[in-house]
């Protein structure tokens, strides 16, 4: 079986439900109060009493709560005052957005836990609609198709490090190959791969899926309608990267910033112990060297460093995610 065929979601069981849906009733009430909605849901949030040492509701909560914006953080700042007097929902709400959200991306490259469902109310109708439409993305014809598809666009160069890929710069004259580098590089995806493939003979498998993309729209509503289980094996979430650079925006050691000059992003380090920091440019610039096929989108771009900034966070509870992955299966 190839590396593409593993799928690190499968075979896990039902997810957990959202404690319950905050509405527009609620949003209202939250927008009339006179304090700042940022600071209300702070005290919330700083007034929680855990039910264990190792209980981090509230630091989940307030990481989303920094990293998240507009509708999507309007949205849980709700849900977070619905359930002030709850402390349960609150739990629930947390362990929500981390079984959904952080841990399928934290499993990306290998493992992925059962998901907690959500304290939602109306969340279970809308995942069961979403099984009922999800189809997985594919790599045919050929899984090279986007690999060359971003080589095109990319200049056969890995985005970070400028590098020649390998099979590219072999065919090179020796003219050619004169002061340029070469590495293996590898099509990345922005959203992980693994959130479009589906077993479809397993019905937990594929609401687990739909669960997830259902948290990712409400939370980081600029996605919907331009990624989904059906599409994420597109140009638009994919870059060229060296091996090594690969593995670490997988694991969301590093994501780009958007500068104020379309295309060209910061480069933000999300992890102090990251041995190759030094190696990263500061600012890099996405070209276009093939018109046909379109440069990273920016709102993806965007996510992926979102969910890298909530992860560091958490930290080291990211890495304890890592832990009950392998425990897990």
């Amino acid at each position: 079986m190839s590396f593409w065929d593993d799928d690190p979601l499968a075979g896990l069981p039902e997810s957990r439900p959202h404690p319950g849906r905050s509405g527009s009733q609620s949003s209202a009430a939250l927008s009339s109060l006179q304090q700042n909605v940022t600071d209300v849901v702070n005290n919330i949030l700083s007034d929680y009493q855990p039910i264990h040492p190792s209980d981090d509701t509230a630091k989940v909560l307030r990481a989303f709560a920094d990293n998240l914006s507009g509708q999507g953080l309007s949205r849980l700042q709700s849900e977070i005052y619905d359930f002030a007097k709850n402390p349960h929902q609150l739990r629930q709400l947390r362990n929500f957005l981390v079984d959904t959200i952080l841990k399928p991306m934290a499993a990306a490259g290998g493992k992925q836990p059962p998901v907690t469902p959500s304290p939602n109310q109306s969340a279970a109708f809308e995942i069961e609609l979403a099984m009922t439409q999800i189809e997985g993305s594919t790599r045919n014809p050929g899984q090279s198709w986007l690999k060359n598809e971003c080589l095109c666009r990319d200049g056969n160069r890995c985005v970070i490090s400028g590098s020649i890929d390998t099979t590219v710069f072999r065919s090179m004259s020796s003219g050619e190959r004169k002061g340029n580098k070469h590495t293996n590089t590898q099509c990345a995806h922005i959203l992980p791969f693994a959130l479009s493939k589906l077993e479809e003979k397993n019905a937990t498998h594929t609401k687990n899926k739909a669960t997830t993309w259902w948290a990712l729209y409400q939370y980081f509503p600029a996605l919907e309608n331009k990624i989904g289980a059906d599409t994420v094996h597109q140009p638009g979430n994919a870059i060229t990267l060296g091996t090594k650079f690969h593995l670490e925006f997988g694991a969301f050691t590093f994501g780009f910033r958007a500068t104020n000059e379309e295309h060209k992003y910061h480069i933000e380090i999300l992890d102090e112990d990251f041995d190759d920091a030094a190696r990263l440019p500061t600012v890099i610039t996405f070209a276009q060297h093939d018109t046909r096929v379109p440069r990273p989108d920016p709102d993806i771009l965007d996510v992926h460093l979102r969910i890298s900034r909530i992860l560091k966070e958490v930290r080291p509870r990211h890495n304890c995610l890592v832990k009950e992955l392998e425990e897990e299966t």
